[in-house]
C-alpha cells in the first residue's frame, strides 16, 4: 500500500469497537472519525446534506440506532448545513413500499426530529417515482435513475451497518448507495435478471412468498408457481421463504447485479463530486441484510463487534471492511454465509468503472 497521507482519498480510518459497547459509544467513536477525516470540509452553509442509512424494516431490531443519525445531524448543524435523514421505497411489500407508511415505521423506530435533530425524507417521493436520470458510462448502463432528493443534495453522508446479502453475499456501502439510493425503476432493472426457482419437494404451500411478491407474480396451488412473465427477480420470494424451497441460479444473476448497483452508486459520485463520505459500522453484524429482520436480530450477530470505518472512497472502506472481517475471524466469514455467491464481484467492477480502488491505507484511530 502507498505511504500514509493525511486526508488521501484512499485512507480508511478505522475504530475499535467492543461488544461492550453502546449504541451512544458508537455515535462518538463515528464523530472521532468524522473530525478525524476531516470531513466536515465539503460541507456548505445553508446547503443540504443528505444522511442515508437503512431504518430497519416493522419487526426489525438490526438496524443502525437513532443516536448515531442524531450525532451526524448535529455535527452537520454546527457547520451551518441543512441535514435531513434519507432512505427510498422498496419493491417488496411491507412498510416501506411508500412515504407515508415508511415514515410511520421511522417515527416508531425513533428517527423522530425531537430526537434526531432533522426530518426524514423520502429520496423518491410517495411512490419510489421521483427520480433524476444521471449520464454514466459503464458496462450495463449509459444512464441510470437515482432519488430525486439524493441528486439535490450538496453532499451525502452513507451511514451502513455491513451485514451478509441474499442476493450480493456482502451489503455495505456500495450497496446501501446503489440500491438504497436507486428510484423504482433502478431497483427493477437491477433485479429484472432471472426468475427464482421452486423446489415443489420442498414447498408446504404456505402462501408467504405470495403475500410477499411486489408484483403478484405467485399462484399456490399444490406448491407455488411463478409467472415468469411477471417475475422482477427481485428475490423477497427467496428471503421470506420459511423452508427454503425457493433458490436462484446465482452464478450469473448475483454478478450482474452486483455490477449494476456499483453503477448506480458510480452515478451519486458524478452528481455530488466527491462530497459524499462513508461510515461501515462492523458491529452486530447478522447473515442477512437489516429487511431480514424478523430472522436476524442483534442477539444471533455472527461475530463479535469489530469496529468503525470511515472514508471518502466506498470501494476503499468496502475492501478494507472484508479485510478486517478476514483478520479478526481467519475466515472469509462473507463467502462462507453464502457460498455461491462472489461477492468480490461488486468490488472488482467498481474499482474498473472508476468509483474507487481496492487499494487502500488503513489509518488506525482512538478513541
Amino acid at each position: 500500500m502507498a505511504p500514509k497521507k493525511e486526508n488521501s482519498t484512499n485512507n480508511v480510518y478505522f475504530i475499535e469497537t467492543s461488544s461492550r459497547d453502546t449504541a451512544a459509544d458508537w455515535a462518538n467513536q463515528a464523530m472521532v472519525l468524522y473530525r478525524k477525516g476531516k470531513f466536515a470540509n465539503h460541507l456548505a452553509s445553508d446547503r443540504f446534506v443528505a444522511i442515508k442509512q437503512h431504518f430497519g424494516e416493522k419487526g426489525t431490531h438490526g438496524f443502525l440506532p437513532p443516536v448515531i443519525a442524531a450525532a451526524f445531524a448535529a455535527a452537520v448543524k454546527k457547520k451551518g448545513a441543512k441535514p435531513f435523514l434519507t432512505d427510498t421505497c422498496t419493491l417488496y411489500r411491507g412498510q416501506r413500499s411508500n412515504a407515508v407508511d415508511h415514515l410511520m415505521l421511522c417515527q416508531a423506530h425513533g428517527f423522530t426530529i425531537d430526537q434526531v435533530g432533522c426530518p426524514v425524507i423520502s429520496a423518491d417521493g410517495l411512490i419510489g417515482v421521483d427520480q433524476v436520470m444521471v449520464p454514466i458510462r459503464g458496462k450495463h448502463y449509459q444512464q441510470v435513475p437515482l432519488a430525486s432528493a439524493a441528486c439535490q443534495s450538496h453532499a451525502a453522508i452513507i451511514l451502513t451497518h455491513v451485514t451478509g446479502h441474499v442476493a450480493c453475499g456482502f451489503g455495505a456501502a456500495i450497496k446501501n448507495v446503489g440500491m438504497g439510493l436507486a428510484s423504482r425503476a433502478g431497483k427493477l432493472n437491477q433485479h429484472f435478471q432471472s426468475t427464482p426457482l421452486v423446489k415443489a419437494s420442498v414447498c408446504t404451500a404456505c402462501g408467504h412468498c405470495a403475500r410477499w411478491c411486489p408484483r403478484d407474480a405467485i399462484t399456490v396451488k399444490k406448491s407455488a408457481v411463478i409467472n415468469e412473465k411477471l417475475c422482477i427477480a427481485c428475490g423477497q420470494c427467496h428471503a421470506v421463504c420459511p423452508v427454503g424451497a425457493i433458490g436462484f441460479k446465482w452464478d450469473q444473476a448475483t454478478q450482474v447485479l452486483q455490477e449494476k448497483i456499483a453503477e448506480h452508486c458510480l452515478a451519486l459520485h458524478q452528481v455530488l463530486e466527491g462530497r459524499v463520505c462513508y461510515f461501515n459500522f462492523l458491529v452486530q453484524v447478522t447473515a442477512d441484510c437489516d429487511c431480514m429482520g424478523g430472522k436476524e436480530t442483534p442477539l444471533k450477530r455472527i461475530f463479535d463487534d469489530i469496529g468503525i470505518l470511515a472514508g471518502r472512497d466506498p470501494v476503499a472502506v468496502d475492501q478494507a471492511s472484508a479485510d478486517l472481517v478476514k483478520q479478526a475471524t481467519g475466515k472469509d466469514y462473507f463467502q462462507k454465509l453464502h457460498p455461491s455467491i462472489d461477492y468480490t464481484a461488486q468490488l472488482a467492477h467498481a474499482e474498473k468503472i472508476g468509483l474507487g480502488s481496492r487499494q487502500y491505507q488503513l489509518v488506525q484511530v482512538k478513541s
